[in-house]
């Protein structure tokens, strides 16, 4: 199994008391900025997501744990929300592994996202002050770098602006839908783009620059289409070769 990436949690910073007045010894401590649960849970759906833990996997708990330098409380924790996410499956018989998923369920997951994305495009463009127009398109260049990157795929870069972009729909739990869905299917996505896709990409970018809102919603439902059915050519091309 390969090395997982982590991080370690801060050292806690008492409240003093500042010179001069009177302040009581309150019990209270600044949190770590994030608990080994929230730690391992998002290095575990990184790595799922990257494509450094595979569908169909198995998942040992006890190699996780050694990994990440945790105990196994924090790591089941986080292997639960995983499952809640559908990025693993738990089974007390049969242990743990990273989910995979049907045609049907990809199919799915890519019709939910087109109505979700192009409502929450739409409000997002139209949403948007000139301030917040500079800074997605200023996140939209850096995501076009990582995209050329030969060693980085984009993924971090792609998750980092519709975050951003979707933020100024004001629908957080919009948001939070979609962002979910295209963590889901991304890792799926083991094909370079085709052409196609960055024609779009750039059509995308000049429909929000003239705050379009429309047109960027069907360039954006219109490349869904396009990458849902590459990705199913390639599972069933896959398929045919096991």
């Amino acid at each position: 199994m390969n090395a997982l990436p982590t991080s370690k949690d801060k050292p806690r910073a008492q409240i003093k008391k500042r010179a001069g007045t009177e302040m009581p010894t309150p019990m209270i401590a600044i949190q770590p900025q994030r608990s080994a649960e929230e730690a391992v849970t998002e290095a575990l759906r990184n790595a799922i997501h990257q494509g450094f833990l595979k569908p169909g996997q198995r998942l040992s708990q006890a190699d996780l744990a050694e990994q990440l330098g945790v105990s196994r409380i924090p790591l089941r924790d986080a292997l639960r929300r995983l499952e809640a996410e559908d990025l693993v499956r738990m089974n007390g018989r049969r242990g743990t592994w990273v989910s995979s998923l049907s045609v049907k369920a990809i199919r799915e997951i890519y019709e939910i996202r087109m109505m979700l994305e192009e409502c929450c495009t739409i409000y997002a463009v139209r949403n948007m002050n000139d301030e917040e127009m500079a800074e997605v398109l200023d996140l939209f260049e850096k995501m076009d770098e990582a995209e050329a990157d030969p060693e980085n795929r984009g993924f971090s870069a792609r998750r980092e602006f519709y975050a951003l972009f979707y933020s100024f729909a004001g629908r957080p739990m919009m948001r939070e839908q979609i962002l979910m869905l295209r963590d889901n299917v991304s890792r799926y996505h083991l094909v370079k783009d085709h052409d196609h896709a960055h024609h779009e990409h750039s059509k995308f970018k000049e429909a929000i620059a003239q705050r379009d809102a429309e047109r960027a919603a069907e360039v954006l439902v219109r490349h869904l289409t396009d990458a849902r059915d590459d990705l199913l050519q390639y599972m069933e091309s896959q398929a045919e070769e096991e």
